[in-house]
């Protein structure tokens, strides 16, 4: 086989001596291969088309020789050489290209993805009048990226407090984590469960069901900065995403915990039967646990064995946390402070020695020691206590968000005085060099109390389901105004197909009740259809909010 009549340059054809004999051996340069683009090089003979670009069209030949096409630029028609393989290299810049191409080619979606999301108008406030749902074309995906399916997340006012913080600037936000792209609207996060559907990084397989902080969406696109394997103490695989003008104390929140991948034997039934629940359960509590935990560290590190404490708001899930943590290392009075309206529920939990309510406050004993752990960041209430126990108080430990805070008047002592502001992040990265933590065993006190603590507070409290951009809006406005009830816990999700229901009313007396007057009065829908059950323990739930209302169309 000979090269076709085309031009050569002089210097890449070498002479050879008369009676020699020829060697036509083939000889294949790596990796270059038919259709690769490349740029000539140190060519002698025709120097002006050193630097050149064109793209391999034949060969090798039997003399070594490449055929490469070289670009118009601006004639007739394109040059054709004959090249060895030392005068030209690849463009790895248009390989690049190329591949990124083809790829993005492949991952396109047929048809393409909507996402549904719910954000928060700047300018309008928290309540529900400021929600905004927005349906959007899921990108495609681009290098070292995955496309996340939301499954559910937990709710709560503890979820609201991180809303709050963010919208007012005081604190870093949890919205700022995950900027929305249109100007006027941002997006809050809450902690919940999400499966990789699509994924261009090497190490994230797809099907892998990860657990963190995610935005109210169906769908999440994030870049992936990097992963790190599952630990030898058993620690679990993480999978950290990039999220820009990340603090660095709060770098956590952008670690997606792996909860099971594809070929793991122990994540095939990860969200079978109980399973299912507990992790339900670990949605509303985990993080609320953990970190009332970290505050009776604290509040043991600062305070020693100090053994009288009283905590506001004490129908709030981390209330009753720390409260059981105050408990379980034998606190010998916990005293809990409470509206009206949930004063009844808070005894019921017995978590307290003694609880009383906000109007109260004068008939609290004064004769200890104690110290005021303030949730409700009330300034008059805080004044109050600290007048009514005088210098048995040793200070106020400030948990809730300081934007709730409500101002004080006819003030009589210093601002902030024996303030102490918790700051989990801070605490976090202190409590590794403190020796009440390191030296006895905390990690694996907060690990293994965790499961008796959700045994307790099933018996107080019980999971509702929200499905669905109304159901969201519903519940969200009574966590705004505080009307929902201390004993409800809310998972949410988004995806309004799952399950086949649009909202079940459930589980228990007051729940059928609802539904029958609703059928009797003639107000129902004619499209809803309803399952019931007076079981009120089954799945430990009461009462599901939630579009899982059964379309009887078609």
């Amino acid at each position: 086989m000979t090269p076709p009549p085309q031009a050569q340059a002089q210097d890449s054809q070498p002479c050879e001596p008369q009676g020699a004999k020829a060697a036509p051996a083939q000889v294949d340069a790596p990796g270059i291969f038919k259709g690769a683009p490349v740029i000539v090089r140190a060519l002698q003979g025709a120097p002006e088309y050193n630097g050149c670009k064109g793209v391999v069209t034949a060969g090798p030949f039997e003399n070594g020789r490449y055929e490469v096409t070289m670009e118009a630029q601006g004639k007739p028609e394109p040059k054709v050489l004959s090249l060895k393989p030392a005068n030209f290299v690849l463009d790895t810049d248009a390989l690049k290209e190329y591949v990124s191409t083809k790829r993005a080619e492949k991952a396109r979606r047929s048809p393409p993805l909507e996402d549904f999301a719910l954000v928060w108008a700047k300018g309008k406030g928290l309540s529900s009048k400021a929600l905004v749902s927005k349906i959007t074309q899921v990108p495609d995906l681009a290098a070292h990226h995955v496309l996340m399916r939301v499954e559910k997340f937990a709710f709560s006012q503890m979820g609201l407090g991180y809303l709050m913080k963010g919208f007012t600037r005081t604190f870093n936000a949890f919205h700022n984590f995950y900027q929305y792209g249109e100007d006027g609207f941002y997006r809050s996060a809450c902690w919940g469960y999400a499966t990789v559907m699509e994924s261009s990084h090497p190490k994230v397989a797809v099907g892998t069901r990860l657990y963190g902080l995610v935005p109210p969406c169906r769908y999440h696109l994030m870049p992936v900065g990097g992963t790190i394997p599952r630990g030898k103490n058993g620690e679990p695989a993480m999978v950290e995403l990039t999220m820009t003008d990340m603090p660095f104390n709060l770098r956590r929140f952008q670690e997606m915990e792996v909860v099971s991948a594809p070929g793991e034997q122990d994540g095939a039934a990860e969200v079978d039967g109980e399973a299912s629940l507990l992790e339900d359960w670990r949605l509303v509590l985990k993080e609320i646990y953990t970190m009332a935990f970290y505050m009776d560290e604290n509040l043991l590190v600062d305070t020693g064995m100090i053994n009288s404490v009283i905590i506001s708001c004490a129908s709030a899930k981390t209330a009753m946390a720390l409260a059981y943590c105050l408990r379980m290392r034998e606190m010998r009075y916990v005293v809990g402070l409470t509206s009206k309206e949930h004063l009844e529920f808070v005894k019921a939990t017995d978590l307290y020695h003694e609880v009383y309510t906000y109007d109260q406050v004068e008939s609290l004993p004064n004769n200890r020691t104690i110290v005021y752990m303030d949730f409700k960041c009330d300034g008059e209430l805080r004044q109050n206590i600290t007048l009514r126990m005088g210098t048995n108080l040793m200070y106020n430990m400030v948990l809730g968000p300081a934007v709730f805070q409500k101002r004080m008047e006819d003030q009589v002592f210093e601002k902030r005085a024996r303030e102490v502001l918790f700051d989990e992040s801070s605490w976090r990265e202190r409590r590794r060099m403190v020796a009440e933590v390191t030296k006895t065993g905390r990690n694996e006190k907060l690990k293994d109390s965790f499961p008796a603590f959700v045994q307790r507070l099933r018996q107080h409290v019980k999971l509702r389901r929200v499905c669905g951009e109304k159901a969201f809006k519903d519940m969200y406005d009574a966590v705004y105004s505080n009307t929902s009830s201390p004993g409800d816990a809310y998972i949410c999700t988004l995806h309004e197909e799952e399950g086949g229901v649009d909202e079940i009313w459930g589980g228990g007396e007051k729940a059928f009740k609802d539904m029958y007057d609703a059928v009797y009065s003639n107000t129902s829908s004619p499209g809803d259809a309803y399952i019931c059950t007076l079981h009120e323990e089954e799945g430990g739930v009461d009462e599901i909010w939630g579009v899982r209302r059964e379309s009887l169309q078609g």
